[in-house]
């Protein structure tokens, strides 16, 4: 984690001899002054910060702030740093406060254009009328970790006697093209209710083996388009995931991952739906299939590493025409992997691990695959605070932020219009969610090292879930790195504010104004007026409440009952 420095303490209290208290660190580039704000919102002293001055963890009920000779602007940013699924609600009041100007503008450049594939509320009219479901997703995941992970010992003492992983229902250990295989495709129920489908190898490479469907409708892939997925495999994803995330396991014994391309995947779409499913990996497929004295199963497993992906539908046409489904295979392949290397060295490899890993952080490492991806592709990296120039240098950087990472801001949008309600680690499986989630493990890589190093394999190859993973990776004050991320978000590329609240990889402010109609940047945010208004913030997540000061006057804003798990920032932002 980067260090910090306490250039000062804020002690915010009752009277003036009130101790400090809470985690007042900041790195401003100028010390700070105590603060003493007495019971009835009276200054006895004020606090001036310099334009892009940071400070974090402000102590007590309230704060003074002024302007000197200039009107000042100020963002309070309060944080919610419960672990619990919990919402916490509070009061805020201000008195000699005005309205603030605009959000501080993106960030203007010329040249070609690029926009978001998946649409999402970018508003662009470029933007094509589909996008990725979550909604299903997110169901998997919640029955995965209901249902199978009290079989997960049963399947280690299974591998562990090295059962026959060969029958007419799994994956064999050798398998030539043209072979018929049988394999459950059943999306909605684990280990019952099969729905057992014919399936041709089509190809098979050093690290894939790719089936088709046999009742995939006319007009899809031939089979040299199949087998390009199996090269497309071999030379970018497996070495990519591999070296990000870790090796997979190898129960069924023919060293290569399953790619089943089935008509299934589509049928989990309604034909009305704005949204579509574009694969799955399932890790029931990772269970015996068969029950012994020693262990129970998964009767309707396939034992095998392997997920499922959409195929061309032309005659139904949306999002199952060619070229979308073509747009969309690369980056399921990455997506899905992560999900299958996460979830098999938790069963085989990492043993001490009792569970799947909790659906917001896996799908976060999941969306950090996709970018990865898209840094490979792109010849690009991370780090380099990357705006709209960066991305215009050619029609190939543009295919590759369109085809990979665009998805991730067109997520991350949906959390700015709403960072109240959504956080990285909110307690559920939202779109929102995982923009925010992506966007802090990048803020986190960033400041971690000066590469991504051995970040991304720590999280994957973990024993605990969720925070306390977190916390093993980024440490012990991963809260309130959580809560620098938060500041991070309104803070970002606004001049004078230091490294610890600045994003490194991407310069939000450029790419948005790329991306959108508005000039500017799209964070929900409150104007502080004088009078009171009421916050109320999910677990891990933010409010943004903004307000300017006269030159040559003072303002106040108090908070109260505010429980104990929220933390207040103070930003100048002008």
């Amino acid at each position: 984690m980067l260090s910090r420095m306490i250039r000062g303490v804020l002690c915010l209290g009752a009277a003036a001899s009130t101790a400090c208290g809470g985690d007042a660190s900041s790195t401003a580039s100028t010390t700070t002054a105590p603060v003493v704000v007495s019971t009835n919102a009276t200054c006895t002293s004020t606090l001036t910060l310099t334009a892009g001055q940071v400070v974090t963890g402000l102590s007590g009920t309230a704060v003074c702030v002024g302007a000197s000779t200039s009107a000042a602007e100020y963002a309070l940013i309060p944080f919610n740093g419960a672990t619990a699924a919990t919402t916490a609600t509070f009061n805020v009041t201000a008195t000699g406060t005005t309205a603030p100007s605009a959000l501080p503008n993106e960030i203007a450049t010329t040249g070609a254009t690029f926009d978001v594939v998946a649409g999402s509320s970018l508003g662009l009219s470029a933007s094509p009328a589909y996008q990725r479901s979550r909604t299903f997703e997110a169901g998997l995941r919640k029955m995965e970790r209901a249902s199978l992970p009290q079989l997960i010992p049963g399947a280690r003492i299974w591998q562990r006697q090295a059962k026959s992983q060969a029958s007419f229902d799994a994956i064999p250990s050798s398998v030539t093209v043209g072979q018929m295989l049988r394999l459950n495709a059943n999306a909605n129920v684990g280990c019952s209710a099969p729905n057992y489908r014919t399936a041709r190898v089509v190809a098979v490479s050093n690290r894939a083996i790719v089936v088709a469907d046999t009742g995939n409708p006319s007009g899809g892939y031939t089979d040299a388009e199949y087998a390009s997925f199996a090269t497309t495999f071999d030379t970018l994803i497996d070495p990519l995931d591999r070296q990000a995330f870790g090796d997979p396991t190898d129960i069924d014994g023919n060293g290569r991952i399953l790619l089943f391309f089935t008509k299934t995947v589509n049928d989990l779409t309604p034909a009305t739906s704005s949204s579509y499913v574009g694969g799955f990996f399932f890790g029931r497929d990772l269970f015996p299939a068969t029950a012994t004295v020693d262990f129970d199963a998964c009767p309707t497993s396939n034992m095998g590493e392997m997920f499922y992906i959409m195929v061309p539908d032309p005659a139904r046409g949306g999002p199952f025409t060619k070229t979308n489904v073509l747009s969309e295979v690369t980056g399921t392949l990455a997506h899905e992997y992560q999900h299958l290397i996460n979830a098999s060295r938790r069963m085989y490899v990492n043993t001490a691990a009792t569970d799947f890993e909790e659906t917001w952080l896996d799908e976060g490492l999941a969306h950090t695959a996709e970018e990865l991806l898209f840094f490979r592709v792109s010849g690009l990296q991370p780090r380099q605070n990357l705006d709209a120039t960066a991305i215009r240098r050619s029609t190939a950087i543009i295919n590759a932020f369109n085809n990979y990472e665009s998805d991730n801001f067109g997520r991350y949008n949906d959390y700015l219009l709403s960072p109240s309600a959504y956080s990285p680690y909110a307690d559920n499986d939202s779109l929102p969610t995982r923009g925010a989630i992506r966007a802090f493990l990048r803020y986190a890589a960033d400041l971690r090292g000066a590469s991504d190093g051995d970040t991304w394999s720590k999280l994957v190859n973990s024993t605990t879930t969720g925070l306390a993973n977190l916390q093993n990776v980024f440490g012990t004050g991963v809260i309130n790195e959580l809560r620098d991320w938060g500041v991070s978000v309104l803070a970002d590329d606004i001049t004078g504010v230091t490294s610890a609240y600045q994003q490194p990889s991407w310069n939000y402010r450029s790419m948005f104004a790329a991306l959108s109609s508005s000039s500017v940047f799209p964070l929900a945010n409150m104007s502080l007026t004088p009078g009171t208004q009421s916050v109320s913030l999910t677990r891990g997540a933010n409010a943004y409440l903004r307000f300017t000061v006269a030159a040559g006057s003072t303002a106040t804003v108090q908070w109260s009952a505010a429980p104990s798990t929220v933390q207040f920032s103070l930003v100048r932002t002008k």
